[in-house]
């Protein structure tokens, strides 16, 4: 067997960073009472997503245990980075590169994270900033609680802006 087959892919061995971990922690807010998220959607915890609508009177009167917080938050980081390190196998990621593409698929889900990245495997920089600025808005939800119109997310350009930077090339 050749050597080359033998080779693990590239970033098989990346983690988050503290730091990037310290991001997210700071990007998604904490709280162990559920409460509506900036798209209305029940969230508990560091962005650990209840349901796709408003929190019930009941929800938001529970009151979650730490410990099974924490555990959840890392679980789904463990997942981010899982994500990142299995579609990301060409192109060699740098610490900040990692941290933010898993930043990104933990806020958007490794579904809406695929073209993202994609581009990064190619490393196609330029096309991982475009495509990762396309998620900026947030959808409002009508009185009917269906999806009815996309809205800026000054909160979300922000994090993009955090999230894009190690993949501007440099002149």
């Amino acid at each position: 067997m050749s050597s080359v087959a033998m080779q693990k892919p590239l970033n098989s061995k990346m983690v988050i960073s503290k730091s990037g971990i310290e991001h997210i922690s700071k990007d998604e807010g904490f709280s162990a009472i559920p409460y509506n998220d900036i798209a209305g959607n029940c969230t508990v915890g560091v962005g650990i997503l209840l349901s796709y609508s408003p929190c019930t009177e009941k929800q938001m009167k529970t009151k979650y245990d730490l410990a099974k917080l924490n555990a959840t938050f890392h679980d789904r980081l463990e997942e981010a980075q899982k994500y990142v390190r299995f579609y990301v196998r060409q192109a060699q990621l740098s610490q900040e590169q990692f941290d933010a593409l898993t930043s990104f698929v933990f806020n958007v889900g490794v579904g809406n994270a695929k073209d993202v990245l994609a581009f990064a495997n190619k490393g196609e920089y330029q096309k991982v900033e475009n495509e990762m600025n396309r998620f900026v808005y947030i959808t409002e939800k009508g009185k009917d609680g269906e999806p009815s119109r996309k809205k800026f997310s000054n909160g979300l350009a922000n994090r993009r802006k955090r999230e894009i930077v190690p993949f501007q090339v440099k002149p």
